[in-house]
C-alpha cells in the first residue's frame, strides 16, 4: 500500500475505521490489535510532523551570521515536504528577503520558482503576486528598468483583484521610486498619487509618508518647491503615529532635510539653515544615522559657501568628508574633495585645494564619477603651472571633447532618422499594396465557390448562407492583415521615437549642461529649442503600448499630460466598453486619434473644456469628441494633415471618420469603428 493509501485509512474516525477492520479481519482480537498499531502509526507521523515543525522554526530562529541562508532553505525545503502552505510561502518569502539585501540573484529566483510551482498547485494569487514582485527585485539588481517597473505593475493588478491597498499601495510606491530614479518625473507623481489613494484611506503610516515623500520628490525635481512642501509636511504630521522609533526619527531628519531644501531652492536661507540645524542637534546623530549626518551638514556647508561664510563652509566640508572615509563611501568622497578643493580655490589657499583636487580627481576616476573628474582637472589646470597645467587642461579638453564627438554625430543622427522614416513609409506602401492584391484573390476565390455552389443546384438559403461565411472569412483575413500592417508601422515609428528621445533629445541635453557651463548662453538657449523640437517630434511619433497598461489608464495618462489651469478634458462613458475584447491596434488608432483631437482642440481651437464620450451598440464603438472652441469652416480645403492622417486610420480599419464645426461653436469629432473590423 502507498503513502496515499495509508493516509486514506489513517484519516477515518476510529468507529469507521473499527467497522472497516471488522469487515476485513472477522476475529476481535485482530480488529483491536490493528487498532493498537493504527494509533501508534499516527502518534508516529505527528511526532514526525512536529519534530519537522520544531526543525523549521529552529532554522528560522537562527538563520544568522555564515549559516543563515543554509538554514533558510532548509527551512524551505521543510515546509515543502510538510506540504503546509503558509509554511511554503512564509519561508520563500523569508529567503528572498536575506537574498535581495545580499545582491543574491541566484537566491530570488531560487524563492520564485518555489512560489510559483506553489501558485500551480494550489492557485493561490498571494503566491504569485509574491513571485512577480521578487522577480522584479531580481530584475532591479541587473538594472533591467523596463522589466522591473513590468513585473511591479503586474504584482500591483494581483493585489488589485485580491483588494490587498497595503500592497497595492507599496507595490505603487516602488513603481514610483523607480520612475523617479530614471527621472519620470511626471509619471512618478501620477503613480504616487494613485498610491494615496490607496493607503489613505486605511492609514497604513509607513508606506503612506513615503508615498508622501514621493510625491514631494517629484514636485521638487519640477521646480515646484511650494507644492513640495506641502507632502513634505503632511508625511512629517503623521510621522508621529509610527511605533519604531528608528523609522520615526530617520523619517524626521530625512523631511527635516527636503523641507529645507524647499526653502534654500526658494532662496530663503535662513529658514533652510534652521531646518538643517534642528535636523543636526539630534543627539549622537552622527554615530546613530551617519548618512542623515552627512547630508545635513553638508547642505548646511553648501549654504555657508554660498553666503560667503569660507571657513564655516570648509569646516563642514571637512568633517563630511571624514565622515565618508569611516564609511568607506569611495563616490562621495570624491564629491567632498571637489568641493573642499573649490573652496579653498575661492579662499586663495592654492596648496590645499590642489591637494583635494588631486585626491578628488583619483577617486573620481575609480567610480568613473566623470562630474567630478571634470570639475578636479579644471582646478588643476588653475592651480598647476607650465606642462603640468597643460596636461590638465589637454587631459580636461580630451575628456570634454569626448562628449561633443557624440553631440558633432547630431546630424548624421538626424539624417539616419528621416532615412529610416522614409524608408519604413515605402515598406508600408508595399504592404498595402500586397494587401489589395491578396483581397482580390480572396474575392475571386469567394466567386468561384458561388459558382460551384450554383452548379451543384444547392438551394439559395444554402449558397446565401455559405457566401456570407466566406465573406466573413475574407473579412477577417483583410483585418488581421491591416492589424499586421498598423503593428508594423507603429512598431517602427516607436523605435524612431525612442531613438529621437533617448539617444538624440539625451545627447542635445549633455551639450545643453556643458554649454550652460562654459557660459555659452545663447548657443545653449538655442539647443534647448532644438531639444523640445526633438521631445515633440519623439512624442508625436511615440504610440502607447497596450500590453500591460489598460486602455482607460493610457486615457488617464494622456489627460494628465494636457493638465493646466483653464483647459479641462471630461470622459463619459469608457467604461461601458470591455476594452480587453479590442484589438491593441484597434486601441493604438483610437489613442492616437483622440490625443491628435485634444491637441488641436487646444492649440488651433482655443478650446477650455473637451469632451470625450464613449458608447457601444452592437459591437460597434462610438467615440464623440466634443470642444468649445472657436471652431472652423468645413469649406475650406486648407485642412491639416493631423486630420488626414486621422481619417486615413480610422478608414484603414472600415472605420468611419466625420467632423462638424461652426466658427465660435466649437467641433466635434465623431469616430465609428467595429470591434473586430467587421
Amino acid at each position: 500500500m502507498d503513502d496515499v493509501e495509508d493516509f486514506s485509512i489513517i484519516k477515518m474516525r476510529k468507529p469507521q475505521l473499527f467497522n472497516y477492520l471488522k469487515s476485513v479481519f472477522p476475529t476481535k482480537i485482530n480488529v483491536l490489535l490493528l487498532l493498537f498499531i493504527v494509533n501508534i502509526s499516527l502518534f508516529s507521523q505527528k511526532r514526525e510532523i512536529d519534530k519537522k515543525i520544531d526543525s523549521i522554526s529552529f532554522y528560522l530562529k537562527n538563520a544568522k551570521g555564515s549559516d543563515k541562508f543554509l538554514y533558510l532553505k532548509r527551512a524551505v525545503l521543510l515546509s515543502e515536504e510538510l506540504k503546509i502552505d503558509s509554511l511554503i510561502k512564509h519561508t520563500s518569502i523569508e529567503y528572498a528577503k536575506q537574498s535581495y539585501f545580499r545582491k543574491d540573484t541566484l537566491g530570488l529566483t531560487f524563492s520564485v520558482n518555489k512560489l510559483l510551482k506553489h501558485f500551480q498547485l494550489k492557485k493561490d494569487s498571494f503566491s504569485l503576486a509574491k513571485a512577480y514582485h521578487l522577480k522584479a527585485l531580481n530584475l532591479k539588481i541587473k538594472n533591467n528598468i523596463d522589466s522591473t517597473f513590468y513585473y511591479f505593475h503586474k504584482s500591483k493588478n494581483i493585489y488589485i483583484d485580491l483588494k490587498d491597498s497595503i500592497e497595492i499601495g507599496r507595490k505603487l510606491l516602488s513603481m514610483a521610486n523607480l520612475q523617479l530614479n530614471e527621472k519620470d518625473y511626471l509619471g512618478g507623481e501620477i503613480t504616487a498619487i494613485e498610491g494615496i489613494k490607496y493607503i489613505e484611506p486605511i492609514k497604513e503610516y509607513r508606506t503612506l509618508i513615503s508615498l508622501y515623500q514621493a510625491l514631494g520628490n517629484a514636485l521638487a525635481h519640477t521646480k515646484k518647491p511650494k507644492e513640495a512642501r506641502v507632502y513634505y509636511l503632511k508625511a512629517r504630521k503623521i510621522n508621529k503615529f509610527l511605533n519604531l522609533k528608528y523609522y520615526r526619527e530617520k523619517n524626521f531628519l530625512n523631511l527635516s532635510t527636503n523641507i529645507g531644501m524647499t526653502y534654500k531652492d526658494e532662496g530663503n536661507f535662513k529658514k533652510a539653515t534652521t531646518l538643517f540645524k534642528e535636523g543636526l542637534s539630534y543627539d549622537s546623530l552622527e554615530t546613530k544615522y551617519p548618512a542623515q549626518y552627512e547630508i545635513l551638514l553638508g547642505n548646511l556647508s553648501s549654504i555657508y559657501f554660498e553666503q560667503g561664510k569660507i571657513e564655516k563652509a570648509i569646516e563642514g566640508f571637512k568633517i563630511v568628508l571624514n565622515s565618508r572615509i569611516r564609511s568607506k563611501n569611495i563616490y562621495r568622497q570624491s564629491v567632498s574633495h571637489s568641493f573642499l578643493a573649490e573652496v579653498y580655490l575661492k579662499n586663495k589657499n592654492y596648496s590645499l585645494a590642489k591637494k583635494h583636487a588631486k585626491k578628488g580627481l583619483e577617486l573620481a576616476r575609480k567610480t568613473r564619477n566623470t562630474k567630478q573628474i571634470l570639475e578636479c582637472l579644471m582646478f588643476l589646470s588653475k592651480l598647476t603651472k607650465g606642462k603640468i597645467a597643460k596636461k590638465y587642461l589637454k587631459d580636461y579638453i580630451k575628456l570634454n571633447d569626448s562628449l561633443f564627438t557624440r553631440e558633432r554625430n547630431l546630424k548624421d543622427q538626424f539624417a539616419k532618422v528621416r532615412y529610416e522614416t522614409d524608408k519604413k513609409d515605402k515598406e508600408n506602401a508595399n504592404l498595402k499594396e500586397a494587401n489589395t492584391k491578396k483581397q482580390l484573390e480572396l474575392e475571386r476565390e469567394q466567386q468561384q465557390k458561388v459558382i460551384a455552389w450554383l452548379l451543384a443546384g444547392v438551394s439559395f438559403l444554402f449558397i446565401g448562407f455559405s457566401a456570407n461565411i466566406v465573406r466573413n472569412r475574407r473579412k477577417k483575413v483583410v483585418f488581421e492583415s491591416k492589424m499586421k500592417q498598423i503593428e508594423v508601422r507603429e512598431k517602427e515609428r516607436q523605435k524612431i521615437a525612442k531613438s529621437l528621445h533617448d539617444e538624440v533629445a539625451g545627447d542635445l541635453r549633455m551639450l545643453h549642461l556643458k554649454l550652460e557651463k562654459n557660459n555659452q548662453s545663447e548657443e545653449a538657449n538655442s539647443l534647448d529649442i532644438i531639444k523640445e523640437n526633438v521631445r515633440n517630434l519623439s512624442h508625436q511619433l511615440s504610440s502607447e503600448s497596450f500590453e500591460d497598461v489598460f486602455f482607460k489608464d493610457q486615457i488617464i495618462n494622456l489627460i494628465s499630460d494636457f493638465f493646466e489651469t483653464g483647459f479641462r478634458v471630461k470622459v463619459e462613458g469608457i467604461d461601458s466598453i470591455n476594452w480587453q475584447e479590442i484589438n491593441n491596434a484597434i486601441k493604438r488608432i483610437l489613442f492616437l486619434s483622440i490625443r491628435e483631437s485634444i491637441q488641436n482642440a487646444k492649440k488651433h481651437g482655443a478650446a477650455k473644456n473637451v469632451i470625450l464620450n464613449f458608447n457601444e451598440i452592437k459591437k460597434i464603438i462610438f467615440i464623440a469628441i466634443s470642444d468649445d472652441g472657436k471652431g472652423f469652416d468645413l469649406s475650406d480645403k486648407r485642412s491639416g494633415i493631423g486630420l488626414k492622417n486621422m481619417k486615413e486610420r480610422i478608414e484603414d480599419i472600415n472605420g468611419v471618420f466625420s467632423i462638424e464645426s461652426e466658427i465660435e461653436k466649437g467641433t466635434t469629432i465623431k469616430i465609428e469603428i467595429p470591434k473586430n473590423g467587421n
